[in-house]
């Protein structure tokens, strides 16, 4: 079966042009840089096709948030751009900016957004079929995009994540971090330093 050609949606910023948003070495706050494992990809000069899951306008659960992280939080965007960055512990750190049909980039932020203050302990299955404890937290980030979101994932037996989401009109720049060799980057700063170069 032939997949289904994608509608050309004129608010959609293609892939192309989205990697130009993405920080640089020279743009970067003091004390990082751009990964040499991470290096830069992006969806190209054509919109993706819609996919099933997950879409904008499907409000995540705090369980979901818990084991998908970012892919649930952003949704299904109809371009993207990423990057990866290293802070100077070493931590690295994956930047992306998505394109979305009018209107989605606000419905992605609206349902994180109405997790603020509702997530707190939720629980994950583990290789022995035990179930451990995650705590997710949502809290509101400001900044120069409309509005921001920080999701931080404790997990007891697993890597936690921490990943802020910012809506900067009709796009999305997502920064995210793991603790898998101690600690979290700041990734709140580090959003606020890269969000005006998304437009």
């Amino acid at each position: 079966m032939t997949p289904a050609t994608p509608t050309v949606d004129p608010n959609v910023v293609p892939g192309s042009v989205l990697k130009t948003y993405l920080p640089t070495n020279d743009t970067l706050p003091k004390g990082w840089k751009l990964s040499s494992v991470f290096t830069e990809m992006d969806s190209g000069p054509k919109q993706l096709p819609q996919s099933a899951a997950p879409s904008p306008t499907a409000l995540p659960d705090c369980g979901q948030l818990a084991s998908n992280g970012t892919g649930v939080a952003v949704g299904s965007p109809a371009a993207y751009a990423r990057v990866g960055v290293v802070d100077s512990s070493s931590h690295e750190v994956g930047v992306v900016v998505n394109s979305y049909p009018a209107g989605d980039a606000a419905r992605v932020l609206s349902r994180l957004t109405v997790l603020e203050g509702v997530c707190g302990q939720t629980y994950e299955q583990n290789s022995s079929g035990q179930l451990s404890p995650v705590t997710v937290t949502v809290s509101a980030v400001g900044g120069p995009g409309k509005a921001g979101v920080l999701v931080k994932v404790d997990r007891t037996i697993y890597v936690g994540q921490e990943f802020v989401v910012m809506q900067i009109g009709d796009r999305v720049l997502s920064v995210s971090s793991d603790n898998k060799y101690g600690g979290f980057a700041d990734v709140v700063k580090l959003a606020k330093a890269i969000a005006p170069r998304v437009k």
